[in-house]
């Protein structure tokens, strides 16, 4: 028989799975699972890592209230039972979301606290280098969105130097699109020329969620975009958009929709932006019509165990 450790971390390897999937309510139902019971087992740094999982998911979902509320709920859980070097996991969630709703100083606030925590505690929990350099790329990110170039390029530096360090290649992609959106800023349109077959080669790894891909891809448009390079800009949301055929992945369509939109709206393109807005639209239904349909069978099972449950006397 398992042991209540063995079976909190099928919960917790499941869910994480499947936020890597893209599947994220039922990911969010089986970290709600492992978090219970490592809540009964005290331990710690499992409890952590869970309930870091779910505020991620909630903010993939774009439940904001959500994330933050598992983020604060995590820090006040820090400080109570006393962990060291923990926390920044929930500055770099709250961080992400800050970029994503474009208010970059916040972002690079939370990012600095995060990166602070890291170089204060990180040696105090089992983290890894993955962690520094995530930390140093959103604050690359956020600098080159305020203009602050060198300050963008000093993040940028560091976190590649961690990648090489660690041969750590599962943000290749990112590094490179960051980097590119740099040489962009700073008039070095050549760079990206010379690098155009590394930045349209476009490989997902199973370390990142799909937010983080996302967030890549439209950093590269905004780059195409900013060069007036409208076909290529257009590519990376044809890439996304087969993709998601191929998959099936009604959330990755949605995804490509607004790539598109952000193309069209930025190329000028007006025609051709109306018509991504109802592609967006029309995909905008399909993933509320694929939750609906979830949520419906996950209420029927639920009325179903339940009666099972129940004594044929009180039925």
């Amino acid at each position: 028989m398992a042991s209540s450790e063995q079976i909190a971390r099928e919960y917790y390897d499941k869910g994480m799975e499947l936020i890597h999937a893209n599947s994220v309510e039922p990911a969010i139902d089986n970290l709600n699972m492992a978090l219970s019971i490592y809540e009964e087992l005290d331990d710690n740094i499992s409890y952590i890592w869970t309930i870091r999982g779910l505020a991620i998911a909630y903010g993939i979902l774009g439940y904001d209230s959500k994330m933050l509320h598992k983020c604060l709920a995590a820090l006040n859980y820090i400080d109570k039972k006393g962990v060291l070097g923990a926390k920044h996991f929930f500055y770099t969630t709250i961080c992400d979301r800050y970029m994503i709703l474009g208010d970059y100083d916040s972002a690079i606030n939370y990012g600095r606290m995060a990166l602070q925590d890291l170089e204060d505690h990180g040696t105090d929990f089992p983290n890894e280098p993955h962690s520094y350099m995530v930390a140093c790329m959103n604050l690359a990110y956020s600098y080159l969105h305020i203009h602050r170039y060198s300050d963008a390029e000093a993040f940028l530096d560091r976190a590649r130097e961690i990648a090489i360090k660690n041969d750590m290649h599962h943000h290749d992609l990112s590094l490179s699109v960051l980097n590119a959106n740099l040489h962009y800023h700073m008039g070095d349109e050549d760079y990206v020329y010379e690098h155009i077959d590394e930045l349209v080669t476009f490989i997902k790894s199973s370390r990142i969620t799909i937010q983080d891909y996302i967030q890549d891809l439209r950093l590269l448009i905004e780059t195409f975009c900013g060069m007036k390079e409208f076909e290529r800009a257009e590519a990376v949301a044809i890439s996304l958009e087969s993709s998601a055929t191929i998959s099936n992945d009604v959330h990755m369509k949605l995804n490509a929709a607004q790539l598109y939109m952000m193309v069209y709206k930025l190329s000028g393109d007006t025609e051709k932006y109306h018509t991504a807005c109802v592609k967006f639209a029309e995909g905008t239904i399909a993933v509320k019509e694929a939750e609906a349909t979830q949520h419906l069978l996950e209420m029927d099972t639920a009325i179903a165990l339940s009666i099972a449950d129940t004594p044929s006397d009180l039925l």
